[in-house]
């Protein structure tokens, strides 16, 4: 069967708990405030209805780690009966739960006072305690599960961009972030592997280019930045297809699980990436059209991203775990879904895709922007878009 669903990611879609490290940037004022996100928590029942309704069979659902442990052993057992709730409605309306551990956010305290993934004790000790809770708690209802959605990127933008907490900017502890990143997700398969249900992976998948000069020349600078950021981004390819992980600076990683033991290689792709000379990200092709990301999408860079990792990856079934765009061009959304699902309908004949997620399903919070730039198939006020006509009309 054909993965056809939308995601909602925890902040996204039911605000940030208090007790994740989030929280704290916002009381701050260093990020807009994300009050109760889509209000997914609230309506749930009517937006499953609704998800079903646009044709989906699965959907991929953020179990936040923060609010389930919202201090170190100390179990929210209401916000599990909840979680609960919501997965059961949703298998009721015939959706399955493609449930993920990690997105993004994490608990402020095992971030800032255990090391967060960067520590092998901190690990060890505490986020393979969540992953096996996770799994207890709704081994009924979970089809499959994610460990972390988007590793890499989610080391960057902490470490590399300071753009998440803890908001570094530090190119070896860069390094150090995604290695154990990667070892949070490949230690979770181990674990997670015994049980019945499948795995998924979701690596950001952006194509990079090396932007040109005034004068259409590609400076030996960006083309080397461009490198860099690309050897980074796109190293998990590696990962699954000989079980390694190899990065710049750091002695190589065995990780064989993701070799065989996982049953979806996941994509997340929003936009290519521009890489100028100093190593910033801008619009590619230059003067295209940007979303609220300040990056342009582009329908064809998906497909050239599905050739890529289906020409890296013969042996591994393929999903995009999570595809959108931030604009609140309604029309300029569904122009790009439509093309975006031509393309997926033709990777699925030619490749075998096995599955396609909208990111998101509800207009929900973004980091940047808050609630200016929204994402959504349906609107926060749960009006069904353009978009989400295409959407529903649509089959491989």
């Amino acid at each position: 069967m054909f993965l056809k669903g939308v995601t909602a990611s925890a902040v996204s879609a039911e605000g940030v708990a208090p007790a994740a490290d989030w929280s704290t940037w916002e009381r701050d004022g260093r990020a807009p405030r994300s009050s109760d996100g889509a209000g997914l928590l609230t309506d749930f029942r009517d937006d499953l209805q609704q998800f079903a309704a646009l044709g989906c069979n699965a959907w991929r659902v953020t179990i936040e780690w923060a609010r389930i442990e919202p201090e170190p052993g100390k179990v929210d057992h209401d916000a599990l009966d909840i979680y609960r709730d919501v997965l059961a409605f949703a298998r009721e309306v015939g959706l399955q739960n493609w449930i993920t551990l990690q997105s993004t956010t994490l608990p402020g305290w095992y971030l800032d006072d255990e090391g967060g993934h960067r520590d092998e004790d901190a690990r060890g000790r505490y986020w393979l305690r969540h992953v096996d809770r996770v799994a207890e708690a709704f081994d009924e209802f979970a089809t499959g599960f994610v460990p972390i959605d988007d590793p890499i990127g989610w080391a960057v933008r902490s470490y590399g961009l300071g753009s998440r907490p803890p908001g570094r900017k530090d190119r070896v502890v860069l390094r150090e972030a995604v290695e154990g990143a990667v070892h949070a997700t490949h230690e979770a398969i181990r674990l997670l592997s015994s049980g019945r249900q499948q795995l998924m992976t979701a690596w950001r998948a952006d194509p990079i280019h090396a932007l040109a000069e005034d004068d259409g020349r590609v400076s030996l600078e960006a083309t080397q930045a461009a490198r860099g950021w690309e050897n980074l981004f796109w190293s998990w390819l590696r990962l699954h297809a000989n079980g390694v992980l190899e990065l710049d600076g750091r002695a190589p990683v065995d990780v064989p699980l993701f070799v065989n033991a996982v049953n979806h290689v996941g994509i997340v792709h929003d936009h290519p990436i521009g890489v100028g000379p100093d190593g910033g990200f801008a619009p590619w092709p230059q003067g295209a059209r940007a979303s609220g990301s300040g990056l342009a999408p582009e329908p064809a860079e998906l497909a050239e991203a599905l050739h890529r990792v289906s020409e890296a990856l013969p042996d591994h079934s393929l999903v995009v775990a999570g595809h959108g765009v931030n604009t609140d061009d309604e029309a300029w959304r569904e122009h790009l879904l439509a093309r975006s699902l031509d393309h997926v309908r033709e990777a699925h004949h030619d490749i075998g895709l096995a599955g396609y997620f909208h990111d998101s399903g509800i207009d929900g919070y973004d980091w940047k922007l808050g609630f200016a730039r929204p994402r959504g198939l349906l609107s926060r006020g749960r009006a069904r878009k353009a978009a989400a006509d295409t959407f529903a009309d649509w089959s491989v």
